[in-house]
């Protein structure tokens, strides 16, 4: 809708022969990165009163799931001026990555998480006007299983798997007695799933997407090891327990005597 009435400003200058500069601003419409790298969205810009603009120039990065902005700061348009545009109250992960100056306004996006992925709007504010265009961040991940634990739901022992990834993966179990079937909940970019827990069994689950592969397997070696460390210590307590309890026994028949 903007470029439609940029386009028509344009036609009705030169059509009555003045002279009008337009705004501008090139952004990409998708930007890809992966997840934990850090990400440019790049956003250039020049405003109709470029050379003889003296006042405040307001720049506003705006997340879409996010009701305030994630950085903004303010400058005025002065050569004489230096020194950096910077949001003192914007984390460290958000900076500009251009000369705010020179029009250039990229926003720097450190160590991207996957609730980054959103669409993002570039905007400037003068003091007469403003203008703004949208671009949108996608942030892959590969397959990778967050944790693998022993649950307790509704008194059933279950192991829980939790899985993360962009594109959002498939999780499969397998036991030592074969495959198992399941039903995953998604939330998000996670896969939630259960299964019904033996100890009998050894269970292995994996992760899966375009971009990866996980797998982790419970009981794994270590709780292997814990779980034999506490069944001998239970086994000592219960053999001091049944020892207690027939002295005590041996000593009330001694007293009925």
């Amino acid at each position: 809708m903007q470029d439609y009435v940029l386009g028509l400003l344009s036609l009705i200058c030169s059509l009555k022969g003045l002279t009008c500069t337009p705004w501008t601003m090139k952004v990409q419409y998708q930007v890809n990165s992966t997840l934990g790298q850090d990400v440019i969205l790049p956003c250039i810009f020049t405003h109709p009163k470029q050379s003889s603009y003296k006042g405040y120039i307001t720049i506003k990065w705006i997340q879409s799931n996010i009701h305030k902005p994630i950085f903004q700061c303010m400058f005025y348009q002065t050569k004489e001026q230096d020194g950096n545009c910077i949001d003192p109250t914007s984390s460290k992960r958000h900076l500009l990555q251009g000369n705010h100056r020179e029009g250039d306004i990229s926003l720097r996006i450190n160590n991207v998480g996957l609730t980054d992925a959103s669409q993002y709007t570039c905007r400037v504010e003068l003091d007469y006007n403003r203008f703004e265009k949208n671009t949108m961040l996608n942030v892959n991940a590969p397959a990778q299983i967050l944790s693998l634990s022993l649950d307790l739901d509704n008194l059933n022992m279950m192991v829980k798997c939790i899985a993360q990834g962009n594109p959002v993966p498939e999780v499969k179990w397998t036991s030592s007695s074969g495959p198992i079937e399941h039903s995953p909940i998604k939330v998000g970019y996670r896969v939630i799933s259960f299964i019904p827990f033996s100890d009998q069994n050894v269970y292995t689950c994996q992760s899966v997407n375009s971009l990866g592969q996980d797998e982790k397997t419970f009981p794994n070696q270590n709780t292997n090891q814990n779980c034999t460390g506490l069944s001998v210590i239970t086994g000592i307590l219960v053999c001091l327990l049944l020892l207690g309890l027939v002295a005590f026994i041996l000593d009330v028949v001694k007293r009925s005597k």
